[in-house]
């Protein structure tokens, strides 16, 4: 969210050489914005942070001049090149992200490495990817001919002791950076990427464009629950003919319309799978047991892609209700967040139609940071959020309401009702009377003015 905290944290140093390689072979990957959120956390990091140096989002996406969406754009592109990692916590001030900065590998090791060195080459093309090779290219004394005759370390200095102390261990362990992520092109969800590519390559997608693509792709194809030959058809379908380049506003349009015209929701389910109803994920540890009916909700959430969740949950609850294109987009970016998994979000589906026709963005932001800060991490403790959420007292859910105005109280109010004295003495009774029929009198007489004029 927009409004969240977070701190940076420097894993590794940075060092001009280092900004060098980044703004030269990684910036062609990972694009100008990406570039700049890099830099400017590594400007605004500390190595000791402290609370106080926690800031909001919106910083940064004033800093940069961008919108939320494309900040977690820019996020996701460091993070798949192993230029950060984010972590995510909360305590008393609400929930807050650490940015964990990495430096880049050396110049060297990117071009020793098969997975950079080819999405580089994929960006730029061969002339732009030979100069870049020249440029950090280092010329040493090669020469047959030439004798080394460097003085070694014990020529030159001696040691009084050669056995390492307790203070030289620690301040190797205190100063030891951390190792730097691996950078794959597998991500880690066990799609079959390989077979992709090599049904896709057919089609006349360029080579390079699902390595490029690779983040939106595996959230598309885990959304809707695709599969590689059904992946690569779609994908042959959004590809330009002429350049080879996939459009993904023109794939999303074709998943989305091709699945409407199927009607999965008319489909019978199949099995979920052995890890899907497995024990420990049914019966959280400490936890109250699931019931029968919770237990089938968890394995249905979990065997069934969000997409089609989502159209069959508003179907079980009327049949004449259709999924919106707000609706759609809402859990799409909820999806596009990983801070649940499918399954998770399933549930979260299932619980607001059980209460609403719709969902709207507002309440699935506000009940997914609910579930955020009581540690939600699976579909059973989702259900048991739920339940420990219903169970709080009405008026602890409802937000404070303002205190009732308060009207001074006259005083009389607070003295006891004291019968009229005129019906104890006759004499003041009779002097009312003659009084009221008088007063009667007179407006009987003007009455038969107004009739007479």
């Amino acid at each position: 969210m927009a409004q969240d905290d977070f701190i940076v944290v420097q894993a590794t140093y940075f060092s001009d050489q280092d900004q060098d390689v980044v703004v030269h072979l990684y910036q062609p990957l990972i694009g100008p914005v990406a570039l700049a959120l890099y830099l400017s956390l590594w400007n605004d990091s500390h190595r000791q942070p402290a609370a106080a140096d926690r800031r909001k989002q919106t910083a940064l996406m004033d800093l940069l001049g961008v919108d939320l969406d494309t900040l977690y754009s820019a996020r996701i592109r460091l993070e798949a090149l192993g230029l950060m990692k984010t972590y995510t916590s909360t305590d008393a001030g609400g929930r807050y992200w650490a940015y964990e900065l990495y430096r880049p590998v050396a110049a060297d090791r990117f071009f020793q490495d098969d997975t950079l060195s080819l999405l580089l080459f994929d960006r730029v093309g061969d002339g732009r990817f030979a100069q870049l090779a020249n440029r950090y290219a280092i010329h040493t004394v090669r020469a047959q001919s030439w004798q080394d005759v460097s003085a070694s370390l014990l020529d030159v200095f001696e040691l009084t002791s050669v056995v390492p102390t307790a203070g030289t261990k620690s301040a190797k362990q205190t100063v030891a950076p951390k190792p730097l992520p691996e950078v794959t092109l597998s991500d880690g969800a066990g799609y079959d990427w390989d077979l992709l590519e090599q049904l896709t390559a057919k089609g006349g997608l360029r080579s390079g464009q699902l390595g490029q693509h690779r983040a939106a792709l595996a959230q598309m194809a885990t959304f809707y629950g695709l599969t590689p030959p059904v992946f690569a058809r779609f994908i042959q379908q959004a590809t330009n003919r002429a350049t080879g380049e996939l459009s993904l506003r023109a794939l999303r349009q074709i998943v989305e319309q091709t699945y409407q015209k199927q009607a999965p929701h008319l489909k019978p389910k199949g099995t979920a799978s052995a890890s899907s109803a497995s024990s420990a994920d049914a019966q959280p540890q400490g936890r109250q047991s699931l019931s029968a009916s919770e237990q089938a909700l968890i394995q249905r959430a979990q065997a069934t892609p969000p997409r089609e969740f989502l159209e069959e949950a508003k179907h079980r609850k009327n049949a004449q209700l259709f999924v919106a294109p707000n609706e759609l987009q809402a859990v799409r970016k909820l999806a596009a967040r990983n801070v649940f998994d499918n399954a998770t979000i399933n549930i979260l589906i299932d619980y607001i139609l059980q209460n609403y026709d719709s969902v709207n963005q507002a309440l699935l932001d506000a009940i997914a940071n609910r579930w955020l800060a009581v540690g939600v991490d699976s579909p059973a403790r989702a259900l048991q959020a739920i339940k420990d959420y219903q169970q709080k007292p009405r008026q602890s859910r409802r937000r404070q309401a303002q205190p009732a105005r308060q009207e001074a109280k006259p005083d009389w109010l607070d003295k006891p009702y004291e019968a009229n004295s005129a019906d104890e003495d006759p004499a003041l009774a009779a002097e009312i009377a003659k009084k009221r029929a008088k007063l009667r009198a007179l407006r009987e007489e003007k009455t038969d003015e107004t009739h007479e004029g």
